[in-house]
């Protein structure tokens, strides 16, 4: 009991964005929701905070003296951990209630003996380790990297949010935040058109869900390896792949088209000048299932929509208008988020090897 009002205490303070405490050779063993890999635990707890559900975590520094990298995610519904345990080379803490992630000092440390693996996008020569984070920062499409034996990796993993679980009903309206918006758009020579019924067959290297064929020709737009596309619309009755963007890159051949009925296949617009980061459409009909920050009561989907845009951590939303079966539902503004920040799938010990981030500004 004692143990429970201490950490209680604790808590308060430390959702409060007074307290940054992390708690070492401490585990809050169970409930966790995800595990994702981080360089350290600092970083753990901004992932954490930018998790729309994550209340605290463990970090795990080393396993049987290997490093570890392990950031687990955790959930209870009043944010208290069920129980608190020893372990050695563990760290443990809360969310942070306020905090500007793309500020955090875990983003601007370098990493020794680290290799970020993986999702390289193109390979330098450069002298110094200080000379590739610089590299790096200058190039937009460059999230994090790796240094080693003068050799520059340059990495991305991505960028904009995609919703989790996109389906179809009645009186809600679903949309992106406009936070980032930039009403910049292509000359002439800009290939915007979209070729419907047809898809490009293969080479596809990754797959997201959009609400729509031109917000996957955006997701495209902004990944550097995605150079075509092909979208599956809600009215795809094949089997239940409503919504799937098809992300895809040339090989030495030309693509070839495919008929295929309720399929929308476009191109990349990223030769062509584009700076648009966001879709502001609003999308009558399309529920976002899922991910929700918080609810709060909006009175129209601009409402909430400026809402979403308000809060820095929210990255789309659902509204739920007037007309909505459920009542006490009606007038909801659901505010949504995934971790869109820099996150590398897969850290790993490399000896000699420095890895670190973008410095982003």
């Amino acid at each position: 009991m004692k143990y429970f009002i201490l950490l209680q205490a604790f808590l308060v303070c430390a959702t409060s964005g007074q307290v940054r405490t992390l708690l070492e050779n401490v585990e809050f063993p169970g409930n966790d929701i995800e595990r994702i890999a981080a360089p350290d635990a600092e970083c753990c707890q901004i992932y954490c905070t930018v998790h729309f559900r994550c209340t605290f975590f463990t970090f795990i520094l080393e396993n049987r003296g290997i490093p570890s990298y392990t950031c687990l995610l955790k959930f209870t519904n009043n944010g208290l951990p069920l129980r608190r345990a020893t372990l050695a080379n563990a760290v443990s803490g809360f969310r942070l209630s306020t905090v500007d992630p793309n500020k955090h000092s875990c983003f601007t440390k370098t990493y020794k003996d680290t290799d970020f693996l993986g999702s390289d996008i193109r390979t330098l020569l450069r002298e110094t380790l200080t000379e590739c984070q610089d590299s790096c920062t200058a190039s937009p499409d460059c999230q994090f990297f790796t240094y080693a034996r003068k050799m520059c990796f340059h990495k991305f993993a991505t960028k904009l949010p995609s919703p989790p679980v996109i389906n179809i009903l009645g009186n809600v309206v679903s949309g992106f935040s406009p936070r980032d918006c930039d009403d910049s758009t292509c000359d002439s020579t800009c290939p915007e058109y979209l070729i419907p019924n047809f898809d490009f067959a293969g080479e596809d290297f990754d797959q997201v869900l959009a609400p729509d064929a031109e917000n996957c020709q955006l997701i495209c737009s902004n990944h550097p390896h995605c150079q075509y596309f092909t979208f599956l619309t809600e009215d795809w009755a094949v089997d239940n792949r409503k919504f799937f963007c098809y992300l895809k890159r040339f090989n030495p051949r030309t693509p070839s088209l495919v008929f295929i009925q309720n399929a929308i296949s476009g191109f990349s617009l990223r030769g062509f000048g584009i700076k648009k980061r966001c879709s502001d459409h609003i999308f009558k009909g399309l529920n976002f299932l899922g991910n929700d920050r918080g609810v709060v009561k909006a009175d129209s989907d601009q409402q909430c929509k400026r809402l979403c845009k308000e809060d820095p951590l929210c990255q789309f939303f659902t509204f739920v208008d007037g007309a909505f079966s459920n009542v006490a539902q009606r007038k909801d503004c659901h505010m949504k988020s995934v971790i869109a920040l820099p996150k590398p799938p897969l850290i790993v010990y490399v000896k000699d090897a420095v890895a670190g981030f973008s410095r982003i500004p």
